[in-house]
């Protein structure tokens, strides 16, 4: 069998992940033995960023086209040892992530070929022993050698989405490799091997948006893109003053900001706003898309369990993970991509970065959003406030404008 490289991307290209800058450090072919005695062959990209964190993205040609998989390693919320994962078979119920599922296939992989770098740990002839669990939203692998045994979870992820994220053209990807392979050809195989000491957590949410439910692969010429809601034209006025809240708050600078979510566009307005302790909080319109919506929110620099994460990991977050606010658990409602199309006032360029990503957590009126580069995360924490307490207090238009 041929060990090419059976799709565009290439050891060296480098691209950005929700954000997180990568590099292909390498390519590893991969094969698993079918019941007829054939091998079925299948590629694993390592990727690799500036800092020393790698992750996994997975190629099969499968029956309907191409198949791009990427995974994150984590830790069971019921483990099993190595031993135990031994004794499962196909339709047995395991309850890894707290929802008891079946397992639907088992099998054992080996390396037969590395170009590049390959994660740590990993050489041609390595044997691991796994089983999946694939539940059409997302897949369960165990994957264990001896007593050592590692957990990981992957999301598939449209060809067009991949593509985009490494500079080629959006239909290179969904049209390589597009039949089922023959035995022996390269190919894939629904699952992910055994990668020592992978310390992936950069799920591409805005490609799958992570929210639970499956994309199409991209086989067909897109739909018409989606309508985008624009932002209502009244707005507050730049050093408009008023209280809000209990505090006297001055507008000091404004942004309109395009948000990218699952199913849905639109605009929305922000202001950086400071009150009469000179404590700065943001005060948005339509954190969720509602135009008659307001929350008041103030920075948490380290909120509780939060203060650790990186953007690397912030991005694995998916719809409904827990997140900790000082004793508290909030569950992530949303996930979304952020543009700045138009800034004005002092410091704006400051507080709006051109681009980023973030999610929303909310739990019993207590509202969180993290919003993040590759350099950094900002956290803001508050309640949402009447859109009549807003207006009286800092009005549309410039009428109040102090």
């Amino acid at each position: 069998m041929s060990h090419d490289n059976p799709t565009p991307l290439r050891v060296g290209a480098q691209g950005a992940l929700n954000g997180w800058r990568v590099r292909i450090a390498g390519r590893v072919v991969m094969g698993m033995q079918a019941a007829d005695g054939e091998t079925y062959y299948w590629n694993e990209f390592n990727l690799v960023d500036g800092f020393g964190r790698s992750a996994t993205l997975v190629f099969e040609a499968g029956e309907d086209g191409p198949e791009w998989k990427l995974f994150n390693s984590f830790e069971p919320l019921r483990p099993l040892t190595a031993g135990e994962a031994a004794t499962k078979g196909v339709g047995d119920t395991v309850n890894l992530d707290g929802t008891p599922r079946r397992i639907t296939l088992v099998d054992r992989s080996r390396v037969h070929h590395i170009e590049g770098t390959a994660p740590e740990g990993v050489e041609v002839g390595d044997i691991a022993n796994y089983f999946n669990i694939d539940t059409g939203e997302l897949m369960l692998v165990a994957s264990w050698t001896g007593a050592e045994i590692e957990f990981y979870e992957g999301h598939d992820l449209p060809p067009a989405r991949v593509a985009e994220a490494f500079g080629l053209p959006r239909g290179v990807l969904a049209s390589s490799a597009s039949r089922r392979p023959e035995p022996g050809e390269s190919a894939g195989a629904p699952l992910v091997t055994k990668l020592v000491g992978i310390a992936f957590a950069a799920i591409m949410f805005f490609s799958i948006f992570s929210c639970g439910g499956r994309e199409k692969r991209v086989t067909a010429p897109s739909a018409a893109p989606l309508a985008k809601q624009v932002a209502p034209a009244l707005r507050l006025a730049n050093g408009a003053q008023g209280t809000l809240a209990r505090h006297t708050y001055t507008v000091a600078s404004h942004a309109v900001i395009a948000v990218a979510r699952v199913g849905r566009r639109h605009d929305r307005h922000e202001y950086a706003v400071v009150s009469d302790t000179r404590e700065p909080a943001l005060l948005i319109q339509g954190l969720n898309g509602g135009l008659q919506e307001w929350h008041l929110l103030q920075p948490a620099a380290h909120p509780s369990a939060l203060a650790t994460l990186t953007p690397f990991e912030a991005a694995a977050r998916r719809k409904g993970a827990p997140v900790p606010l000082d004793g508290r658990t909030l569950r992530i409602t949303d996930l979304f991509q952020s543009t700045v199309l138009s800034t004005d006032g002092v410091g704006a360029s400051a507080v709006w970065p051109a681009l980023q990503y973030g999610f929303v957590a909310h739990e019993a009126g207590e509202w969180l959003i993290a919003r993040w580069t590759e350099t950094g995360i900002r956290y803001h924490h508050g309640r949402a406030v009447p859109e009549s307490e807003v207006f009286a207090a800092l009005g549309p238009g410039p009428e109040k404008a102090r």
